[in-house]
């Protein structure tokens, strides 16, 4: 008959040294363990580091979070860690993760002040091994054996639907919260130990407390934390009894906390509501069992896999069926729980209790599933397969089984692993996956077509390629005035290029009338009309235009006044124009509402220059300079201030770097130049 593995009943009965003895030889043999485990998992994660950032959400956390514009750039840490950490200014597309974003801030101080893909999926993947280690150190608290403390590890972390996580660098936020999250279940079970043993228990609950703050900070799904504590309670044969609630009460009061301040910052920002408007509520609800029974199915053989699960146009009957799978899979748990099956009541509860907040059952996102929603819950499942190689270990031949077991598993999630992590390469291998996922399947959505024709248009310059992607969301939904925007400036930016410098009007002209027929649609927003009149207004000024280019320019920030591009074209008809000081005042408008903007600085003191205030030019370039000490044209343009203002030595230096940078003098410049000599 088959031993069965250390189990449930450790902290009664389990001879190993207590919580507070732990670093000796006992720990050094279990440390040998994560070392192949992260070895793996590090090895399959590899090729992720040479990813790029997508434009899904890595521009609003990362590259375009005004939070982070000025971090190593001159912005104090104290204004830094106000802006991340404020409800309203911190918060990114309704989600309030400020330590997630303050890695990033780090991240990019540490960087000279610059953004760095290969940084930020070293950060993630470094967060996921240490993440790895936890889960490892947990299962091994919780009385698993060697054996299955590996494969609980392995599982955990060459998965393929971790890859989402990891390869994700928005998803900072999941591994980040998990780290804390596990830490923070460790500390528990110590605790649990030590009010066994009589220890000292108090420092223990505070360190719990601490991680659970940090968790939370990191991403709103550590809520379930308490929950899964719970779920430890009953691992562990605690009586169930109201003090098992009352002993968590900080824990709930920060879940509640954070609960409630995740839904303010998402109902301002209108993304908890998207599936609300089309599938009424008892539909909803269907929808999550389907997801919770996706979520199981997807743990033993994860396909199909998407970066995006949109909402169907029409659901299909099978998500109508789901509730009678999440009853079946209720009705199983029941019994295991009368037949004292402890893991599997343990692994599911733990899965459920972390999964159930995102089932999108009150919406809160463009799609009804997401890979990276399991990142926490499949613990408990995972914990389950590691029980059961601790069992064959007690087995005839128990070493032959295990390493065939576990060597397939690495083979076949491990390549699964590096394939998947490839989608993530950049917004073309992302958004071209789940194009041809979704061409033959019951989901469909617009946006990757329209996200990989913005990436193809931006990164790419492939104008041919954006237009076929803009011309076919255009086709689906003629009604969408952001792909009439999207492809008159895939018009305009065609005008600009030596390809097509023969059919610049033609080009030009036909993205102003994709603009004007953008700014028809019933549906468009005042701050969407407001961008459509900035990139009319540039076209009409790129034709010569500068009167209607001028109109539309002041009527979009009429709309709009806080449409920093405005002003900055605004103040080129205004320049053309001849009227300076108007153009000042916008350039100066500019600078207020984008002060991370080099280019801007450098216009407005170049204004200032040309207008005599030399005093005021020199401050307005040296910001300039501060952001970017690559641009040449600003040392000239300083030189030039200064040597208005008498400071022939401070010009000098200026122009001499301003030479060092391949800047051209011109011979008045020269003439100042020799003067100071």
């Amino acid at each position: 008959m088959a031993k069965k593995p250390r189990s449930a009943s450790a902290v009664k009965t389990q001879s190993r040294p207590s919580s507070s003895a732990q670093a000796g030889n006992v720990d050094f043999k279990w440390l040998q363990l994560p070392l192949v485990v992260l070895a793996i998992t590090a090895a399959c994660y590899l090729p992720s580091l040479s990813n790029y950032y997508v434009n899904w959400d890595d521009t609003a956390n990362i590259t375009e979070n005004p939070n982070l514009l000025l971090v190593g750039k001159g912005q104090s840490w104290i204004n830094t860690l106000s802006n991340i950490f404020d409800l309203d200014r911190g918060n990114v597309i309704g989600n309030y993760n400020p330590l997630a974003i303050l890695t990033f801030a780090v991240e990019k101080s540490l960087n000279g002040g610059e953004f760095s893909p290969e940084l930020s999926h070293s950060i993630n993947l470094l967060l996921h091994l240490l993440t790895v280690f936890m889960v490892m150190r947990l299962l091994w608290g919780m009385g698993f054996g060697r054996w299955g403390v590996l494969t609980g590890g392995l599982l955990f972390g060459i998965h393929p639907m971790r890859v989402e996580s990891v390869a994700w660098a928005s998803e900072r936020k999941d591994v980040l919260f998990a780290l804390f999250f596990f830490w923070a279940l460790i500390y528990y079970v110590n605790w649990l130990k030590q009010r066994e043993t009589g220890e000292r228990s108090k420092r223990t609950y505070w360190i719990m407390l601490v991680l659970a703050l940090l968790s939370c900070l990191s991403k709103v799904q550590a809520v379930a934390l308490p929950l899964s504590m719970l779920a430890l309670d009953y691992w562990f044969r605690r009586p169930m009894h109201f003090t098992l609630i009352w002993e968590k009460t900080p824990f709930w009061l920060l879940s509640i906390a954070f609960g409630l301040i995740n839904l303010y910052t998402l109902s301002v920002q209108g993304s908890d509501n998207i599936a609300a408007t089309y599938y009424s509520f008892p539909e909803r609800l269907c929808i999550g069992a389907y997801s919770y029974c996706t979520y199981l199915y997807k743990a033993l053989f994860p396909y199909p896999m998407s970066p995006l699960y949109s909402y169907p146009n029409k659901l299909p009957w099978e998500i109508y069926a789901a509730p009678a799978g999440f009853a079946l899979v209720l009705a199983a748990l029941v019994w295991a729980w009368k037949k004292g099956l402890r893991v599997w009541v343990f692994g599911f509860l733990f899965f459920t209790f972390n999964v159930m907040f995102v089932l999108q059952i009150f919406s809160a996102g463009q799609g009804f599933l997401a890979d990276r929603f399991t990142y926490v819950a499949y613990f408990g499942l995972f914990a389950i397969a590691a029980y059961y190689v601790d069992l064959i270990q007690h087995q005839e031949n128990a070493a032959r089984k295990t390493y065939a077991l576990l060597g397939s598993l690495t083979l076949v999630f491990g390549a699964w692993t590096i394939r998947q992590s490839s989608i993530w390469k950049d917004g073309y291998t992302l958004w071209s996956h789940v194009a041809d996922r979704q061409a033959g399947g019951k989901e469909f959505s617009l946006l990757p077509y329209v996200n990989r024709g913005r990436y193809l248009l931006n990164e790419r310059s492939d104008f041919e390629g954006a237009l076929k992607d803009f011309s076919r969301a255009i086709e689906l939904d003629p009604n969408n005035p952001e792909y009439w925007k999207s492809r008159g400036k895939a018009y305009f930016l065609m005008a600009g290029s030596e390809k097509y410098k023969n059919q610049k009007r033609e080009l030009i002209e036909k993205a102003i009338r994709e603009y004007t027929e953008a700014m028809t649609k019933p549906k468009i927003t005042p701050q969407s009309k407001s961008d459509a009149l900035v990139s009319r207004g540039a076209a009409y000024g790129t034709l010569g235009l500068i009167q209607q280019s001028l109109s539309d320019l002041t009527e979009s920030i009429e709309l709009d006044p806080n449409n920093k591009t405005a002003y900055a074209n605004r103040a080129v008809a205004f320049l053309n124009l001849g009227q300076y000081e108007r153009a000042l005042a916008d350039y100066e408008q500019c600078v207020r509402l984008d002060p991370a903007n080099a280019s801007m600085w450098y216009e407005c003191g170049m204004m200032q220059r040309s207008l005599k205030k030399n005093e005021e030019a020199i401050k307005s370039l040296n910001f300039a300079i501060k952001l970017n000490p690559k641009d040449g044209l600003a040392y000239l343009e300083r030189a030039r201030a200064k040597a208005g203002f008498g400071n022939y030595t401070g010009a000098k230096e200026d122009y001499q770097e301003a030479q060092k940078r391949g800047i051209q003098l011109e011979p008045a410049d020269i003439k100042v130049l020799q003067a100071a000599r």
